[in-house]
């Protein structure tokens, strides 16, 4: 049985780095997408099966880069997120509402199997707060498009 193929965005982070063991010991491929791969490749080559992990560097507006690793995903999960805004780029807006639309529209576009999002708890109840409703958006997007 060939292994899925599995594309992970935010992949260095806690949650990634735990995901990445557990997928690989169970023999999935896995693909992580790191900002800066000099500062997190060995520590995400760490947390595999060896032979089970590419580690690939790319920020979130590399459209084509982006959808080269989906069209060949199963399974597409986004662990992006920010807890404060730095500078015109990274803001909630492109992180939590953007970045999560286009690729959940590229997950429909090439039949990715599965697309998995991490958001946030509470949020519905958090609306006053910029943080939240950037989240909330994103969801319900994602919830409304993914096929």
């Amino acid at each position: 049985m060939k292994p899925k193929n599995c594309l992970i965005f935010g992949a260095s982070g806690q949650i990634g780095r735990n995901l990445i063991r557990k997928l690989t010991k169970n023999n999935y491929k896995v693909t992580a997408v790191t900002r800066n791969y000099h500062q997190k490749a060995y520590v995400l080559k760490t947390q595999a099966n060896p032979g089970y992990i590419d580690i690939v560097e790319c920020n979130i507006f590399e459209e084509n880069k982006i959808r080269d690793l989906v069209k060949r995903a199963d399974i597409c999960i986004n662990l992006i997120g920010i807890l404060f805004e730095k500078g015109k780029i990274n803001t909630f807006e492109n992180i939590h509402e953007k970045f999560p639309i286009f690729l959940s529209s590229l997950c429909n576009e090439y039949h990715v199997e599965h697309f998995i999002h991490l958001s946030a708890l509470g949020i519905e109840q958090a609306i006053d707060s910029l943080y939240a409703k950037s989240k909330l958006n994103g969801e319900e997007f994602i919830r409304k498009n993914f096929k």
